[in-house]
């Protein structure tokens, strides 16, 4: 009779471990886009998955310092719809899973002197072998109290996915925006990346707590990542020009004088002439794409300072690329406009300065 009783005891123990072991299991399926005005079949809902084709990237000893950028997606904006399609009627969160689960993507750039990631949320997260997931801060899908009837609100939420209530319940699908860029970075040690290596790589999948949905869900690759290692530094000198003088009586909104300049980059090396440059004006005192003001607190958003390809009378963009030409021995150069307008009547008279940075990298 004890020996009956010790063994019941012992099958409720294990019976008991194998119900929590299945509730680990919780998946869920997210797909691209709001939640839909009808119901459907959800196992048979078909996975997205987005390609960035990142292209030619072209690395000098100029810029492998470590954690020099190299290269950046545009910022991408998604929006999915999370379903509960395994009956669980829990709160579960959404993740990044990273790479794949060979971990293709970790292995082919751990020993070379690039680093790929993914921005996120503000937040750089390198590509590694020891990592996981990211998690969004976002809830997938949400508990529903109501669950009790057959016609209750957790019955309709399996019903919408085509999945049967009879003996479980659904959560409430969640609709969930999230917006992320991949990147490239120098290491500033490793090997060079393998120029054979131009495939598709999972960047990441989005899924549950839970893990992996092995039904699939929206995935993230790249694709056609080529590396271009040459031999060429270019050199940029910095100068001053001086822009004259103006007075106050001067009409607003108008360039009242031009004042060419020129940058020259020297480029040293044996591979400058194969590729062509570009390049792109930045600075700390944009007040549009198009314009930067003096650094001078009586002279700032007073005075204004636009730049133009010589001859044009379209002002150039800030932090856009400009065709800069090949090398065709140790120097080129190309020549530009400084034009000075007032964006509203001076108050006061005084110098005015103001800082351009010019960057030149490989098209």
């Amino acid at each position: 009779m004890n020996i009956k009783l010790l063994r019941l005891i012992r099958n409720l123990v294990i019976f008991s471990l194998s119900l929590v072991a299945v509730q680990n299991t919780w998946a869920l399926r997210c797909l691209s886009g709001s939640k839909p005005s009808s119901s459907f079949d959800i196992d048979k809902a078909t996975n997205t998955t987005h390609i960035t084709n990142v292209g030619d990237i072209t690395v000098t000893s100029f810029n492998q310092a470590a954690n020099n950028l190299l290269w950046e997606s545009q910022t991408y904006s998604s929006t999915f719809t999370c379903y509960d399609d395994a009956q669980s009627n829990n709160n579960e969160d959404a993740y990044l899973y990273i790479d794949n689960a060979a971990q293709q993507l970790a292995n082919d750039f751990s020993d070379s002197n690039l680093i790929i990631g993914i921005r996120f949320n503000g937040r750089e997260y390198p590509i590694t072998k020891n990592m996981e997931k990211i998690y969004t801060g976002k809830q997938a899908i949400s508990y529903q109290p109501n669950e009790i009837t057959v016609f209750s609100p957790a019955a309709e939420n399996c019903r919408f996915i085509e999945k049967s209530p009879l003996f479980r319940r659904c959560a409430d699908p969640q609709t969930i925006t999230l917006n992320y860029s991949l990147f490239i970075k120098s290491r500033g040690t490793g090997k060079n990346f393998p120029a054979s290596l131009a495939k598709t790589y999972q960047v990441f999948q989005l899924d549950g707590v839970g893990g992996r949905n092995s039904k699939g869900n929206f995935q993230e690759n790249v694709s056609g990542i080529r590396i271009n290692y040459v031999e060429c530094v270019p050199v940029l000198t910095t100068q001053t020009v001086d822009l004259g003088k103006y007075y106050s009586y001067q009409d607003v909104n108008t360039i009242l004088k031009k004042v060419p300049f020129s940058i020259n980059v020297t480029t040293n090396g044996k591979d400058c002439a194969q590729y062509p440059f570009v390049g792109a004006f930045s600075s700390s005192l944009q007040i549009d794409n198009k314009t930067i003001t003096a650094s001078e607190a009586n002279m700032k958003d007073t005075v204004g300072i636009r730049i133009f390809e010589q001859g044009m009378t379209t002002p150039v963009n800030f932090n856009e690329n400009i065709n800069f030409g090949k090398s065709s021995g140790s120097q080129i150069s190309k020549n530009f406009e400084a034009g000075v307008l007032f964006l509203k009547s001076p108050t006061t008279t005084g110098k005015f300065s103001s800082v351009v940075n010019y960057e030149v990298y490989f098209k």
